[in-house]
């Protein structure tokens, strides 16, 4: 019998993953910028270029509903881990499109980075769920 992860110990994996995250997003937001991947001629909202707290902030709240989601499919489910894959594979996968519908004339270089970036989250968050307690 496995045991179950408790809101606590989800909650922070979920927080660490958001730091670990958050901090190497930011890095690859700096690298991918000072590549002129990320461009500031590139808008993703009216008037608004992309930056590094949006990358730091959409890393930690993510990984904050992430880990709380498996909480849940942990607790109510007898196979919270593998459920949790399967949707955070297939969320993983459909965010893929979110540069391309949601940027006007997205680079491909540049939403390729920013799912880099998606990746990175998703995997920083396997890593912490599966030790959480």
């Amino acid at each position: 019998m496995t045991t179950k992860v408790s809101l606590s110990g989800s909650i922070q994996a979920g927080a660490f993953a958001g730091i670990v995250s958050g901090i190497v997003n930011a890095a690859l937001f700096y690298l991918f910028h000072g590549m002129d991947i990320i461009r500031d001629d590139v808008l993703i909202m009216p008037d608004q270029y992309m930056s590094v707290l949006p990358v730091v902030i959409t890393s930690f709240v993510t990984s904050i509903v992430g880990a709380f989601v498996y909480y849940l499919l942990d607790k109510y489910t007898q196979r919270g881990y593998r459920i949790f894959t399967i949707i955070a594979i297939v969320i993983l996968l459909v965010s893929f499109t979110n540069p391309f519908l949601m940027i006007d004339n997205v680079p491909l270089t540049y939403a390729m980075a920013l799912n880099i970036m998606h990746v990175v989250v998703v995997g920083v968050l396997f890593y912490f769920i599966k030790r959480a307690k």
